[in-house]
């Protein structure tokens, strides 16, 4: 399985080659950030945003290499690769076009989730909790899968917002994934862990730390789709393992999003939907990078300062679940522990007296 990740680092690194090339050499100037005014740009050169591309190509080569090779589980492997289309496509116009409405792009997402529902099984048939009876209804199984699975696929985009963040958060996820599919016996899915840590791993190499290209919407969108799918999937496939354990492992990207939802909604008193400043993540920027470097320091080398930061914190989560994969109460105490610990963190810099005392 190993060859995959190694396939799938050599395509997505060739792929951002040309694409930067590309574009930095003006002959598809459309592949370039145009440097929009907003909240949530830290970057000052145009630059690719198809970094998810790479990431694309990558799944259907694994497609063709399973079937060269007689994989048993290269007819899922098909699949999983078609039913991704939609979500792939939600982000990529968006980053083509700069103009792509909201609601388009989340019913794009709501079509993969309905594709891998049906033609995978990738459906939530339980949380762990003492109402898990109730998906056994088709309807309310479909419905939270899919509205988790395009929950999952813009958490990632949100996250998106330095170098390296969500390609190393995700990379994370993926081995974390991978590895306790891989004690379960589950191929297919510790397959498609490995190829998407190569085709990360080969964007991230370009990303981090100077920003040469960006994953974009398509690439994020993607990303968080395929951990959202391997999340249902390895838990409905494997009684053994706790619909708690890709939760935790998950836990970064799905707090910042519950929790943006609701400062937005109810603190700001503004549609959760539109850009803001105060993601952690900008913060981090904002406050404690110039604290760290020092007011002249360049937005490149903050830029890149931010990210380990939240590399860390998504280890909060991430450790303790590959320790505790298959014990829900003590996977439900350390998701409450990093929740107090993200709110802990995100009060102490947005209200930052260690500043003044300094």
């Amino acid at each position: 399985m190993i060859h995959y990740a190694l396939l799938a680092l050599f395509i997505s690194f060739f792929t951002s080659f040309i694409l930067i090339y590309l574009a930095r050499r003006g002959i598809i100037f459309l592949l370039r950030d145009h440097l929009h005014e907003g909240p949530q740009r830290f970057h000052t050169v145009p630059t690719p945003r198809l970094g998810g591309v790479g990431i694309f190509m990558v799944l259907f080569v694994a497609v063709g290499l399973a079937y060269l090779k007689g994989d048993a589980f290269k007819g899922e492997l098909l699949l999983l690769s078609l039913s991704s289309l939609p979500a792939f496509l939600a982000g990529l116009l968006e980053d083509l076009l700069g103009k792509l409405s909201p609601r388009l792009r989340f019913l794009l997402i709501w079509c993969s989730g309905t594709a891998v529902f049906f033609l995978l099984g990738a459906k939530i048939t339980r949380l762990d909790l003492p109402f898990d009876k109730v998906f056994n209804v088709l309807l309310i199984s479909y419905f939270f899968t899919v509205f988790a699975l395009t929950g999952l696929s813009n958490a990632i985009n949100i996250i998106d917002g330095f170098n390296g963040l969500a390609s190393m958060v995700s990379i994370i996820i993926f081995l974390a994934l991978g590895y306790v599919s891989y004690k379960v016996g589950d191929y297919f899915i510790t397959t498609v862990c490995l190829t998407m840590v190569g085709a990360l791993a080969g964007f991230f190499i370009f990303n981090y730390p100077n920003g040469l290209i960006f994953l974009g919407d398509g690439g994020a969108y993607l990303t968080g789709f395929l951990i959202g799918t391997i999340s249902v999937l390895l838990v409905k496939r494997h009684p053994e393992v706790s619909a708690w354990f890709p939760f935790l492992v998950c836990i970064y990207p799905i707090f910042e999003t519950l929790f943006s939802i609701y400062r937005k909604k109810f603190l700001r008193k503004i549609s959760p939907f539109l850009p803001d400043g105060l993601h952690l993540h900008m913060l981090i920027y904002k406050r404690l990078t110039k604290w760290l470097l020092g007011p002249s320091a360049d937005k490149l080398k903050r830029n890149a300062a931010t990210s380990p930061f939240l590399w860390m914190l998504c280890l909060i989560g991430v450790a303790p679940a590959l320790m505790f994969w298959n014990n829900p109460l003590v996977l439900i105490g350390f998701s409450i522990f990093f929740a107090l610990i993200y709110l802990y963190l995100y009060w102490k810099i947005l209200m930052p007296t260690w500043i003044r005392k300094k």
